[in-house]
């Protein structure tokens, strides 16, 4: 049994979904409370090599099940499937079968985005040249200039308003954090007339995820902060197409109903392929395919293992879907030592 003294830490982990209501997600979090300062904890007691990849990845992965299993209101147990949805299976499963994933299931790709993520990872790109890029997209620039007027950045009367200015007020590498966001939030947000809320806590466990990346990337590999962050959203695409591919398929035969159990199942054994599918297909790093297939030997793979687990766990329980003890525990056992928490506990306190 875990030391009593830890319900102090998780004390601090939960507070990163008290702002959310069990039954509202119809809007992405707003939750000010950053994840990176647990996991920079976490990192203080323990070196990302001491960490075993694959405990941390599969604990996470059985916890997203769960986790899907509430965003599709599924039957909590896995059930036989009756023949007309192993037909939608199949279909879904060859509509993502290809090396490329077809454009339709994914989110709008700004047109500058193999250039403008080239950009990102050269740590000597100026100022300028990104701001140029962004300008490009005006839905994107739009998009930068509302983060960068948020609460969280801007600390005068006067609003931002360009890129350039955005960049001095915030600094290249919190800019780039946004831009990652920035690329990817408006497919989160969009309403679907099936099964609406996955998108929405998809996005909501992913939020969570980049900024526990992030201060995991700080405290071992400040370099990679942006790439952590990356990484994350990158990961979260693969279900994404893999819901809308479900959709889809329901589209062309009307008269079949999504089955919950099926969008679990589907979205829980595809996603992290079709991710590794959209890493290729979107020209990114071989440090970030490294990272899509959880590789052991690269850095940012421990960034969005933990980022995610922490995310998943704290989403998890701010649901109610397990409590405090029983995350300790999970956490415990995938590797996420005793005394790591310990410190973890001390220093939130």
């Amino acid at each position: 049994m875990l030391p009593i003294t830890i319900a102090r830490f998780w004390a601090s982990l939960r507070g990163l979904g008290r702002h959310q209501r069990r039954d509202h997600w119809d809007e992405p979090s707003a939750t000010s409370h950053d994840a990176s300062r647990v996991v920079e904890h976490f990192s203080a007691a323990a070196l990302p090599g001491c960490l075993v990849i694959d405990k941390i990845a599969a604990a996470n992965a059985a916890l997203t099940e769960r986790l899907w299993r509430l965003a599709f209101t599924a039957p909590t147990q896995p059930e036989t499937l009756p023949a007309a949805d192993l037909g939608v299976r199949d279909q879904v499963a060859a509509a993502l079968g290809d090396a490329h994933v077809n454009g339709k299931f994914l989110p709008r790709r700004p047109t500058l985005m193999p250039q403008l993520m080239r950009a990102m990872e050269d740590p000597k790109a100026a100022t300028e040249r990104l701001s140029r890029i962004v300008a490009h997209d005006p839905v994107l620039a739009a998009d930068v200039l509302q983060l960068a007027n948020s609460s969280r950045f801007r600390t005068t009367s006067q609003p931002i308003e360009t890129i350039q200015r955005a960049i001095v007020v915030m600094g290249v590498d919190a800019l780039r954090g946004l831009l990652a966001v920035a690329m990817m939030q408006p497919v989160f947000r969009a309403s679907r007339s099936n099964f609406p809320r996955f998108p929405r806590m998809l996005w909501d466990r992913t939020e969570r995820a980049t900024r526990a990346a992030e201060g995991f990337a700080l405290r071992n590999h400040p370099e990679d902060r942006f790439e952590a962050q990356l990484s994350v959203l990158l990961s979260a695409l693969g279900p994404l197409a893999v819901y809308g591919a479900i959709l889809d398929v329901h589209s062309q035969s009307p008269e079949l109903r999504p089955n919950p159990a099926l969008c679990v199942e589907l979205t829980s054994t595809l996603g992290s392929q079709v991710a590794l599918r959209i890493a290729h297909q979107w020209e990114t790093s071989p440090r970030l395919v490294a990272a899509i297939e959880r590789s052991s030997r690269e850095p940012l793979a421990h960034a969005l293992c933990v980022g995610e687990l922490v995310a998943t766990l704290a989403l998890l329980e701010s649901q109610h879907l397990i409590n405090a003890a029983e995350a300790l525990e999970i956490a415990h056992d995938a590797g996420l030592g005793e005394e790591l928490l310990e410190s973890a506990s001390a220093r939130a306190a």
